[in-house]
């Protein structure tokens, strides 16, 4: 087990800090640590009655390219993240949800930082207006489940938290048989 023997933030950024110093191995040794620090994440399986998934389509500088995703947002502080995935539900997609429950919960990548992403199945959607945000640029994809499959072999989702959502939500038909 390693502990923090001492850390400074590095970087202090709008959506993450960069924490850095040295950590104390179980062995005796130090070793130089940097950590992206980061209130978690949430994203949302929209499923609409006729068994369709809302997805969103936009371009993230990040990799330039256009991807297709889950809905998606960072969490704010210690907000619950059921508030949170139903804020960026309504926001994104223009559908508030009447139920949502937990399909799983991982970090997005360990060996880095400590960013937790939660993945919620919304069901019993209703249509309320889209909210984006003055830099969002997002167009709205309805992919039948049925679809998912060839998409997910082809590699036609390629961002990890969609790919994650949509298997946990394949490998479960009893949430979306019961909601369709």
């Amino acid at each position: 087990m390693e502990k923090w023997i001492n850390r400074e933030i590095v970087f202090k950024g709008r959506i993450f800090d960069v924490v850095g110093g040295d950590a104390l191995l179980d062995n005796g040794r130090t070793a130089r640590r940097e950590v992206v620090t980061h209130d978690g994440g949430i994203a949302i399986v929209p499923l609409l009655v006729e068994q369709r998934v809302l997805l969103i389509r936009q371009y993230r500088i990040a990799v330039d390219q256009l991807l297709l995703e889950l809905p998606a947002g960072r969490r704010e502080g210690h907000e619950p993240p059921e508030l949170r995935a139903a804020l960026e539900l309504e926001e994104e997609t223009g559908y508030r949800a009447g139920r949502l429950q937990l399909l799983t919960t991982y970090f997005s990548s360990a060996g880095f930082t400590n960013e937790q992403m939660h993945i919620f199945l919304a069901t019993e959607l209703l249509e309320v207006g889209q909210r984006l945000e003055p830099d969002e640029r997002i167009e709205i994809v309805s992919l039948n489940i049925a679809e998912i499959p060839a998409m997910l072999e082809a590699g036609d989702i390629i961002d990890a938290k969609t790919i994650i959502g949509l298997r946990e939500l394949l490998s479960r038909p009893e949430l979306w048989k019961q909601a369709g």
